[in-house]
């Protein structure tokens, strides 16, 4: 059926891809379609929860935990790997700082609406881990690559990716949107999301292949083979799935829109920075598309350990 087809949101990154390296950047605006882009996709994966309080209490430790597998294990595993390359592409350095030093990405409540993860936690999370940026994000960038990223343009992502998709859900109570509509829509924003981003970087990615399969292959470890760990090593110690999906998500996922936003602002000299960034976007992407179809195979709902997933 035509429903299920548009329902499978591989089918609308492998599209955003195909067509993003085909065509390359549609323009200056792109960026700023990007937020709107977000914005909706975020507002639509919000749909349906309601806040109290509360709530920010109640999950405080798990909120916790999302924090540390932001800003500790993803961060420092980044900057481990980054490392490396400090001696034959010092620019690629920069990349890699930045990419470690930005928040999670905001489509983190997407992967947990999508892997039927905790969405209310994974929204209070990003809220405090954005919060946190505002100090977090600058002072890495300062620490490792001598420049301070601007604690305005971070509080304007704040207010633009949890503020207000947030202040929406509360006029969106009075629409019933039909799930299917809501996942396709939600696809379509992915597909040009990734149409988008990729498109308007796409001339770095050819500039040097053996460099860009090096930051490939350093992108793959920092994403599959952490995500991959962190699995067996929650399901072996029982951890709720439904908890368990945005830990994942917060270790492996970074804004890396965002990061090469701000790497093109920081090091407008050093066209290399902004690689590390770019192909961690399609990285990810990828580990998003592969974790929606195996799932269920990869962490079943039936696990021994505490499940609601």
């Amino acid at each position: 059926m035509l429903v299920d087809t548009l329902s499978n949101i591989r089918i609308w990154i492998v599209a955003g891809v195909i067509l993003a390296l085909s065509i390359g950047s549609l323009g200056s605006l792109s960026s700023y379609l990007i937020i709107i882009v977000l914005m909706v996709q975020m507002t639509l994966s919000m749909e349906g929860l309601s806040f109290k309080p509360q709530d920010m209490k109640k999950d405080k430790t798990s909120i916790l935990a999302s924090v540390l597998f932001c800003f500790v294990v993803n961060t420092v595993i980044t900057l481990g790997i980054g490392a490396m390359f400090i001696n034959h592409y010092p620019d690629l350095w920069k990349g890699w700082v930045v990419l470690a030093a930005v928040p999670c990405a905001v489509s983190v409540i997407t992967a947990a609406l999508y892997l039927n993860g905790n969405i209310k936690m994974s929204v209070l999370s990003s809220a405090v881990i954005y919060l946190l940026a505002l100090v977090i994000t600058p002072l890495i960038t300062l620490i490792f690559a001598g420049k301070a990223t601007d604690p305005l343009r971070i509080l304007l992502y704040v207010f633009l990716f949890v503020a207000v998709p947030m202040l929406m859900t509360i006029p969106m109570k009075k629409v019933q949107v039909n799930r299917h509509v809501k996942i396709i829509t939600i696809n379509a924003m992915m597909f040009l999301l990734v149409l988008l981003s990729l498109g308007y970087n796409r001339d770095y990615i050819f500039e040097d292949p053996t460099m860009v399969f090096l930051v490939t292959l350093g992108c793959i470890a920092r994403v599959f083979i952490v995500g991959f760990l962190l699995v067996l090593l929650m399901r072996r110690k029982g951890v709720k799935r439904s908890n368990g999906i945005v830990y994942i998500s917060m270790a492996v996922w970074k804004n890396s829109g965002l990061a090469v936003t701000l790497c093109m602002i920081l090091f407008i000299d050093s066209s290399l920075a902004v690689i590390p960034c770019i192909i961690s976007l399609l990285v990810e992407l990828l580990w998003f598309a592969i974790m929606t179809g195996y799932e269920k195979k990869i962490w079943p709902t039936d696990n021994t350990g505490v499940c609601d997933g």
